[in-house]
């Protein structure tokens, strides 16, 4: 990585973006390389947004009161201008673009040993589709296979101590709906997560980790520091106890 002047880092090693088949906006991308001392480093890679809208400003003004995107059947109604969410700021290929990073050295156990965030330009090298990614993990062939593979090898660790140390997961299928050139539903299809989709979940999910621990603590305790969390709420009680019952009945 290369130091730049009043920017960051700019990353100069592979970078690509993994997304769904129809996605225009590309907003997060993961880099990777290989290390002398036979470790790997991988970056999490979000686009920032906030080096165009500027605090104050009404576009400032219009995301706050939108507050998020909105994905509908046959389109999107997007909290940015689309100029912004699916051009300027997305990580399109072959394009340099402004970035928040985090980025973490893995040994093959997929340890931590070092991180580090901060902002960072990228330079996408390729732009995969979910299917893509996965014909890679499956068939081990097609450009990039490699660097794939060892990603998904070091996300299926990290799933693995995850699930091992009480995470629950909700592997549910998605049903969506084929349109044709009208916008009308012709078919109906469901979308399930496979080794790809559970690869960028895995770094996305180690990267907002990482990043409110280094936010909410110092030298390992609490600060005063403000931001938001998003997190799931405690099970509600009333369901547990319901779910309980409903083990005790079957011999669960």
């Amino acid at each position: 990585m290369k130091k730049l002047q009043n920017v960051g880092i700019c990353v100069m090693f592979l970078t690509f973006t993994i997304d769904p088949k129809d996605a225009k906006d590309f907003d997060d991308a993961l880099s990777m390389r290989k290390l002398e001392n036979g470790n790997w480093e991988v970056g999490v890679h979000i686009a920032d947004v906030s080096h165009y809208v500027v605090p104050g400003t009404i576009l400032d003004d219009e995301a706050y009161e939108r507050a998020t995107s909105v994905y509908l059947v046959d389109r999107v109604v997007p909290m940015l201008p689309e100029v912004l969410s699916n051009d300027v700021c997305s990580l399109r290929p072959n394009e340099d673009k402004y970035t928040f990073s985090a980025v973490f050295e893995l040994n093959d156990k997929a340890e931590i040993q070092k991180e580090w965030f901060g902002r960072t330009v990228i330079h996408s090298d390729r732009r995969f589709t979910y299917e893509e990614a996965q014909e890679r993990i499956e068939t081990k062939e097609g450009d990039l296979q490699e660097e794939i593979n060892v990603l998904d090898g070091l996300a299926k660790i990290m799933r693995a101590a995850r699930i091992k140390n009480g995470a629950i997961t909700f592997d549910r299928s998605e049903v969506r709906f084929n349109l044709d050139e009208n916008n009308q539903p012709i078919g109906v299809y469901f979308k399930i997560s496979k080794d790809s989709n559970h690869l960028i979940e895995e770094f996305m999910l180690l990267a907002n980790k990482k990043v409110s621990e280094f936010v909410s603590l110092k030298k390992g305790q609490p600060n005063n520091n403000t931001f938001i969390y998003r997190i799931h709420d405690d099970p509600d009680p009333a369901k547990t106890g319901s779910f309980k019952r409903f083990r005790f009945y079957f011999w669960i």
